[in-house]
């Protein structure tokens, strides 16, 4: 009888079961490692289009989710580049773009080049408000002195 653990390959690595606690080992050739790479950048790329088109527009996180349904952390998250957005969250994020006359250009050194319509610097920024709704001091009827 063999001593060896039982294991079945997979894609990029193989599968062992110790015991009671199965785990994966992935072996990421060269390529693999380049493509990941790739992949880090496009995301970040993406997610200073989404903080500059907001900046530009005037919106806060909350305001921008709110407008293509998604939380102000999920924001936040596609903001840092944390999260990869799914294909239908980056449709409506150019679908808003798109409207608001904000055009981006991928340049071949991973960069991008944004270009903002006159009409965008015609409106008005929406007002950001701070805090929870109905907690400021006039909705607890407070008159504003300590």
């Amino acid at each position: 009888m063999s001593s060896q653990i039982p294991r079945r390959e997979t894609a990029g690595g193989f599968f062992r079961t110790e015991g009671m606690k199965p785990f994966v080992a992935i072996h990421l050739t060269p390529h693999a490692k380049q493509l990941a790479e790739f992949a880090r950048l496009e995301r970040h790329a993406f997610a200073a289009k989404i903080r500059l088109a907001r900046a530009v527009l005037g919106w806060s996180q909350t305001d921008l989710g709110r407008r293509i349904g998604l939380t102000q952390r999920a924001i936040h998250k596609l903001e840092q580049g944390e999260t990869e957005p799914r294909r239908t969250t980056a449709r409506a994020l150019e679908d808003i773009w798109r409207e608001q006359n904000i055009e981006f250009e991928d340049l071949a050194d991973g960069g991008f080049r944004a270009t903002i319509r006159s009409s965008v610097y015609g409106r008005p920024a929406q007002p950001r408000r701070r805090g929870r709704p109905g907690y400021g001091p006039r909705e607890r009827g407070h008159d504003g002195r300590s």
